[in-house]
């Protein structure tokens, strides 16, 4: 039996290292990009039921703005993690995220601008499912670190 127990404790050593490579989960970032997902639903939504007819700016603005002060403040607090763990081994893992926050912080800003400079354009469902999905990278990794 002691073998069993030394053999377990060796296992165990080098997985719970394993943590410290990666940054402690935030549940307000993943909230916020929880968020800022329903906000672009919501817009989808709103191009959906308008069709046939197409949306104006004026009637998605709402979301996304939403959207955009959601993942706004999903960045900042990702951002003080990562300066927070500057020169530790899960510092790279946290830097990632916040990365991938203003990838989809990007993503939501070309698609307002595009959208209030040229209106709804025929695929505007698929174009906020794109950003759907790059926002959602971002809220998958967060939620991976539970």
């Amino acid at each position: 039996m002691p073998k069993r127990h030394l053999s377990l404790l060796i296992l165990a050593i080098p997985l719970s290292g394993c943590s410290i490579f990666a940054p402690v989960y935030n549940e307000a970032v993943y909230t916020k990009l929880d968020g800022a997902h329903s906000s672009l639903t919501k817009m989808e939504t709103t191009v959906e039921t308008k069709a046939p007819q197409r949306a104006r700016y004026r009637d998605v603005e709402p979301y996304y703005i939403e959207a955009l002060a959601m993942v706004k403040d999903a960045g900042d607090i990702a951002g003080r993690r990562t300066a927070y763990l500057q020169g530790k081994p899960s510092a790279r893992a946290a830097q990632l995220v916040a990365d991938n926050i203003e990838r989809c912080r990007q993503a939501i800003e070309a698609s307002r601008a595009r959208f209030e400079a040229k209106g709804q354009l025929a695929n505007e469902t698929d174009n906020i499912t794109i950003v759907q999905n790059t926002c959602g990278i971002a809220r998958t990794i967060e939620g991976s670190l539970k």
